[in-house]
């Protein structure tokens, strides 16, 4: 397989998840090829997966006091905050090492993902359960209090937190790679909360996740973590062809740009549950 690399840099959140499923469409369609891409957020952000009820899960009023942006993703999942991270996102067409379910692809992914963050100096493993769907359906339940199989963790920590969606002949994988903070914030996004239960959840919160930099001794960038997943993929896809190209086509161009202004950015699709 051909994949093109992206590099984003910051974007804001109606046009990171718009470029995202632009690709996703390019690929149903034969016109994009597939691409891993890496980007960041600005400003930090609040996301909730596709199924989940915007109003037990943010308080508004707390997200803007602490200036989050926030948006709905494709993809399922749960609440989390990308607060200084890396995020990533794998667009491919559901074929050779993706022709197999959704545990499949997640693991080969994982892998990738993994040597990225070995080649990096830190050395995870592979989340041994599974998840139920009734857990990952449960309201107010940030993405990052449990694991779900194949997803990565340091010490027991959550590093990694991941969502896929399938649609037709291709799938959307994206997700939150803890650089510099870990997600006790969230505790203080969620509605209906007590003072004490906020507290908490904040603490358990920061003891099952951790993030890249609250391991390494020497401290990290974004660029350079960018870079060791980059050689991750490369060595554990190493069949594969991998080509850097940080511009979009103009088909895809165009599609981001009707979907920021017909879905991203508009409260129908961001606050419709």
């Amino acid at each position: 397989m051909k994949f093109r690399i992206i590099k984003s840099g910051k974007k804001s959140p109606a046009e990171n998840m718009a470029i995202d499923e632009a690709i996703l469409n390019g690929v149903i369609a034969g016109t994009s090829p597939p691409t891993i891409r890496f980007y960041d957020w600005s400003p930090s952000t609040a996301s909730i997966g596709y199924n989940q009820e915007v109003e037990k899960e943010i308080d508004f009023a707390l997200l803007k006091k602490m200036g989050f942006g926030f948006v709905r993703r494709p993809t399922g999942g749960r609440l989390v905050l990308h607060d200084e991270e890396i995020t990533y996102a794998v667009i491919v067409p559901t074929i050779e090492k993706f022709a197999g379910n959704v545990i499949d692809s997640y693991s080969e992914i994982s892998r990738a993902l993994a040597e990225g963050l070995r080649i990096m100096g830190v050395n995870v493993e592979f989340e041994k359960g599974n998840l139920s769907a009734s857990h990952q359906r449960q309201n107010a339940n940030p993405c990052f209090t449990s694991s779900s199989r194949y997803e990565l963790t340091f010490e027991r920590k959550k590093i990694v937190g991941s969502a896929q969606v399938r649609r037709e002949n291709a799938l959307l994988q994206h997700g939150s790679i803890l650089l510099n903070h870990d997600q006790s914030k969230v505790a203080h996004l969620l509605p209906n909360l007590e003072n004490k239960q906020r507290e908490k959840l904040a603490n358990f919160l920061a003891k099952k996740t951790i993030s890249i930099n609250q391991i390494l001794d020497m401290k990290i960038t974004f660029s350079d973590t960018v870079s060791c997943f980059i050689a991750g993929f490369k060595k554990k896809w190493n069949c594969d062809n991998f080509h850097i190209s940080n511009k979009l086509t103009e088909s895809e161009q165009i599609e981001v740009q009707k979907l920021i202004q017909i879905k991203y950015s508009q409260c129908k699709w961001n606050n419709r549950r």
